[in-house]
């Protein structure tokens, strides 16, 4: 990204949708967009659909879509990513609607940073979902996002559908594509705050969000695995701390394994065993991929 004033002359906004066997929704949020008080660069969509609804849907829409890799969405926003060009990233889901101020309101925040904090700051808004506003939340030590901020708390963690980027983060961190679904948003901002970015919040900022049925018991598996794999590492790799890192797993396995055992009876023992095993695989490819790149 190029050095910027405190004035933005080139508020280059890239909205990139991945999406997944959801043309019944996807128009909403490609008009939504479209009706932005602030004209967007570009809309990407990459689609991981398993038909060719969406691609039939959006033929002749003035946008840039491709092909998804079909290996999960952080592999998906990693794709989009290669196709935008803008100096400022956006991704909402398609099942969201982008507010016609949002962007208005985010690039005020953008203009109050310095030209020295500027390169390094990461904006996030709120959501409305189904009337109800979500704001960023901290992980509590098991990795649930249900931690409120203090006031004058730094933030660690986003709201995915309502966070502008500088495009330059990408081009030194990008989405873990080990995680299917659940957490990406986490593991990427932690890594970027301990990189020396900053999260400031803007709840004037507001995108709304109606969570489509579509495709959750595809990823539902994936979820828990993701939050214990991501907080894993969190603890041992961007905090380096041992200790945290195995009380963390340790505390975190009884924890899911109780908690599957009192919704499901013995057959969560089988769940949650299943869920350690897949959390327990991202880790050991994440540490062969470390052992790699300091070959």
């Amino acid at each position: 990204m190029q050095n910027q004033g405190a004035k933005l002359n080139n508020f280059s906004v890239s909205v990139l949708i991945c999406t997944r066997n959801r043309a019944d929704v996807i128009l909403r949020a490609i008009d939504s967009i479209e009706e932005s008080t602030v004209r967007v660069k570009e809309i990407v969509v990459s689609d991981d659909s398993t038909n060719d609804q969406t691609k039939e849907l959006l033929s002749g829409r003035a946008i840039k879509y491709v092909e998804g890799p079909r290996r999960g969405l952080s592999a998906n926003r990693n794709n989009a990513l290669r196709y935008c060009e803008g100096n400022f990233i956006l991704f909402i889901d398609d099942d969201a609607v982008l507010g016609k101020s949002f962007l208005e309101e985010i690039r005020s925040v953008f203009e109050r940073c310095s030209p020295k904090t500027l390169p390094k700051t990461i904006v996030t808004g709120v959501e409305e979902n189904f009337g109800r506003i979500v704001a960023p939340n901290d992980q509590d030590f098991l990795g649930f996002q249900q931690k409120p901020y203090n006031s004058d708390e730094g933030l660690n963690t986003i709201v995915i559908n309502s966070t502008v980027f500088p495009a330059s983060l990408f081009s030194e961190i990008s989405f873990d594509e080990r995680l299917i679904y659940g957490c990406d948003e986490v593991d990427l901002t932690t890594r970027a705050v301990a990189r020396g970015y900053n999260i400031k919040l803007c709840r004037k900022a507001i995108n709304q969000h109606y969570p489509a049925p579509s495709n959750r018991d595809y990823y539902l598996p994936y979820a828990n695995a993701s939050r214990m794999y991501v907080t894993a590492k969190r603890y041992f790799a961007t905090e380096n701390s041992l200790i945290k890192g195995l009380v963390f797993v340790v505390l975190a396995s009884l924890h899911h394994i109780g908690s599957n055992l009192k919704k499901q009876g013995p057959r969560g023992f089988m769940t949650a065993l299943a869920t350690l095993k897949l959390s327990w695989q991202y880790w050991c490819s994440f540490l062969l991929e470390q052992r790699r790149d300091h070959a």
